[in-house]
């Protein structure tokens, strides 16, 4: 446990291992704090997800202050999560010890005499050594990163359009082709490969495609914000007005 003295708090705080406090810290309210002696692997699932976006709002905000306790909780999450593993037969330095030894490995440029003369050259060792191309992408990743990073794994091989004239020409062949779609199974899979070619198309452009929806849903509410604003300082209700009233106000907007 912390101490209840500020002042020898402060002191512990000012020792040199920072992390045992913070072990101390998880192990102290997984052992006494109602809702963290509930938490298992499961139900921890939405709590990394969470944490990990938040982060990523920090650094778009470009907040220090914030970015900071983003990351202090991101901190605190695998710390709590190596404990849960812990409490299932996986020590501590079990999970340390072969974090250490994965990165090694993979750093022989670093750790060893190899030499790689680019970046491209490094990412290609990284994953010469896997059996399946798609290793290591989950299918819990928000679905236009994970195509994004199918793509480029194609791309390593060859598997790629030559510029962005290709998924350009080829996300109209899906349009179209959901035009004539007779099913709703059709619809469905000419909308995903109409996703899909979007994100071709962003990555040929070297553009982000979460990063780029993420921002294109800021605009919208931002702006749909700003109409409802100016409709009710001209005493109108969002819910009684019309869209071609929508639109006119909405159009003056952009």
């Amino acid at each position: 446990m912390y101490p209840n003295q500020k002042g020898e708090r402060k002191k512990e705080l000012r020792s040199s291992d920072f992390i045992y406090n913070l072990i101390k810290l998880v192990t102290t309210l997984r052992k006494k704090c109602p809702w963290d002696r509930k938490q298992t692997l499961d139900t921890m699932k939405n709590n990394i997800i969470e944490e990990a976006y938040e982060v990523v709002s920090a650094i778009e905000e470009k907040n220090l202050p914030l970015i900071k306790e983003e990351v202090g909780d991101l901190l605190f999450l695998g710390i709590f999560l190596c404990l849960l593993l812990e409490e299932k037969g996986i020590p501590f330095k079990e999970i340390i010890f072969a974090t250490i030894e994965k990165y090694q490995r993979k750093h022989p440029h670093v750790f060893e005499s190899k030499k790689f003369k680019t970046t491209k050259e490094i990412v290609k060792f990284w994953h010469s050594s896997k059996t399946d191309l798609f290793q290591g992408i989950p299918y819990s990743l928000p679905a236009l990163l994970a195509a994004k990073l199918i793509q480029e794994r194609a791309a390593r091989i060859g598997f790629d359009w030559e510029d962005a004239e290709g998924p350009f020409k080829k996300l109209g062949e899906e349009i179209k082709e959901l035009s004539e779609a007779k099913s709703r199974k059709e619809l469905k899979d000419e909308m995903g490969d109409i996703l899909f070619s979007c994100v071709n198309l962003a990555r040929h452009l070297k553009l982000d495609p979460e990063d780029m929806l993420r921002q294109a849903n800021k605009k919208f509410v931002k702006r749909f914000r700003l109409m409802q604003k100016k409709l009710k300082k001209e005493k109108k209700d969002l819910s009684s007005v019309s869209l071609k009233e929508m639109d006119r106000v909405w159009n003056k907007i952009k």
